[in-house]
């Protein structure tokens, strides 16, 4: 996941959009709980385990694992990217150093398969329909298609942009963000073959992606401090809400329709998502400057952000984040539980 950032400073409200500034009484609030400390390293994608509330994070060295308030290491691998949880005991990993992905046993951490994939890859969506994984390649520009069964790659599928984050809707359909584009690219699954393209008009630089399925909605977290709202079915543009500026990550649950999106700046911008895909922004919480992935435990109804300091060039402009790494836990009880 890249880092360039602009700032945007207003909330807007699209023609035919439904974006609303106000918060609503019965909205609880999100507060910061706690932080865990591990050792330094650049950081990347992170996923919650359920039922156990496990959390996987990837890093330049393998994948940690947050469990009980403590920090485990659980796969040494070269600059881990994404940390995909596929049905109750699998992990993939894409492994953004050493060109491959990653398929272990997630509870007995024995390793499956390493297998190829494009040149850097960075985030990957598993279809529970096809059976595939899908492995974004930023460097080759395409995406991998592993068969989960089989642990092999199946295809290739080319794009003319570098792939960022993606999701699947269930119904044979892949949305992946191309952020040189600033356009979501609409892929079918079964033919493997782009369907169409989606514009995002003030967006720049989209990274993040979620999806709701019941208003059809995807979020998609842009760099110039900007969450655009499509519709899935046909592109047209659903509006847009104000954010921090270095979104990295589009969070949203579809149990409590809260969305969450956490930026370089030190902010989390938090909304609700109705049935009708009206959006309401909520909250924006200071967190840390360099929180810019997470992942949400919609059971325990938390949110845990990985975040280390920033370092910048002579101008200002974002090189890396990898010392006095954390994982920040934020709720809505006074306490983590």
């Amino acid at each position: 996941m890249s880092n360039a950032t602009r700032a945007v400073v207003a909330l807007f409200a699209l023609c035919g959009a439904a974006v609303h500034a106000s918060q609503p009484a019965s909205a609880l609030a999100y507060r910061m709980q706690g932080a865990t400390a591990s050792r330094d390293g650049s950081f990347d994608y992170v996923s919650v385990e359920q039922p156990s509330g496990r959390v996987f994070i990837g890093r330049s060295f393998g994948v940690e694992v947050l469990d009980g308030g403590h920090m485990t290491t659980v796969l040494d691998r070269k600059v881990v990217a994404s940390v995909l949880l596929i049905g109750p005991r699998l992990l993939l990993t894409t492994n953004n150093g050493m060109d491959s992905a990653t398929i272990m046993d997630r509870m007995s951490r024995r390793v499956l398969a390493d297998v190829p994939t494009g040149k850097s890859p960075d985030g990957a969506v598993y279809d529970e329909r096809s059976g595939h994984a899908f492995v974004m390649n930023g460097g080759s520009e395409d995406i991998t298609v592993i068969d989960i069964a089989t642990r092999r790659v199946v295809a290739r599928i080319a794009l003319d942009a570098a792939p960022e984050a993606a999701v699947v809707d269930g119904s044979g359909h892949l949305f992946v963000n191309l952020e040189e584009k600033d356009e979501i690219a609409v892929i079918d699954i079964a033919s493997r073959s782009i369907t169409a393209r989606y514009a995002l008009p003030g967006c720049e630089e989209p990274t993040g992606l979620a999806f709701d399925p019941v208003s059809g909605v995807l979020a998609a977290a842009c760099h110039n401090g900007v969450l655009k709202f499509i519709d899935s079915r046909d592109g047209h543009d659903r509006g847009q809400l104000e954010i921090g500026k270095g979104a990295d990550a589009s969070i949203f649950d579809l149990e409590r329709r809260v969305g969450f999106v956490p930026c370089l700046d030190g902010t989390l911008s938090i909304y609700r998502l109705d049935d009708a895909g009206r959006v309401t922004a909520t909250q924006r919480l200071k967190t840390r400057a360099g929180a810019r992935t997470a992942a949400y435990d919609s059971r325990r109804d938390r949110l845990y952000v990985a975040v280390a300091d920033v370092e910048r060039d002579a101008k200002g402009r974002y090189l890396r984040a990898r010392k006095n790494f954390q994982v920040l836990t934020i709720g809505t009880s006074a306490e983590a539980r």
